[in-house]
């Protein structure tokens, strides 16, 4: 499944569980752990200069605790892959936490047996849950987010990115206006021309006046 470099970042106030997760990662090839947070605040102004591929969240954070974290953090990073570790159990904080937002729930108490398959799973836009847990779920329980995105394809962000592109924006003026670095809109671009599977801006303004 992994067949590229991904990058991560993990929000957690506890050091021991960074280290922790840091030391499940340092011998898997493909998957970097590049950034730490120690909270709420400080994860925000690192997601602010760069794109990561997968956050992994506390869901229990010192300055901002439970699913408000992930629901404000959506609003700013739509685009964000969110594996919530957490001591809560996954009944009923899994369902609420993917309801929020989060692509995946693991209990701190799992993370040794089943960290990586549950990073793998949500890189490989998958949702996770324990399969102990959902065995429980009761028949036809849904796993959607409730937050729906504003098109078929992109993401709110991506959406975002991509009506100011068409208007004429610079990065730099998109960054100014999103409150993000240029780095990161020129990966939403990318991310945006491959979705529509186009390969420059001119394209990309073409397409937009026969999907307008």
């Amino acid at each position: 499944m992994l067949q590229k470099e991904y990058t991560i970042i993990i929000a957690d106030d506890h050091e021991i569980v960074r280290a922790g997760i840091k030391f499940l990662l340092q011998n898997e090839e493909y998957l970097h752990l590049e950034e730490e947070a120690d909270s709420f605040e400080s994860l925000l102004n690192i997601l602010k200069e760069k794109y990561y591929d997968l956050l992994i969240l506390d869901l229990n954070l010192g300055d901002k605790n439970g699913l408000h974290a992930i629901d404000e953090i959506k609003k700013r990073f739509d685009s964000l892959p969110i594996l919530v570790l957490s001591m809560y159990d996954e009944d009923p904080y899994a369902i609420k936490s993917i309801e929020a937002g989060a692509q995946g729930y693991l209990n701190k108490t799992m993370v040794s047996d089943k960290l990586l398959d549950a990073i793998k799973t949500v890189l490989d836009n998958k949702i996770y849950i324990s399969e102990a847990y959902s065995e429980l779920l009761p028949y036809g329980t849904s796993l959607c987010q409730t937050d729906k995105i504003p098109s078929n394809i992109l993401s709110k962000r991506e959406y975002e990115v991509y009506r100011l592109i068409i208007k004429g924006l610079r990065s730099k003026d998109i960054a100014q206006e999103l409150d993000l670095s240029p780095k990161t809109i020129s990966t939403y671009r990318t991310r945006i021309l491959e979705k529509l599977s186009l390969t420059n801006t001119s394209q990309l303004i073409h397409y937009s006046l026969q999907n307008c």
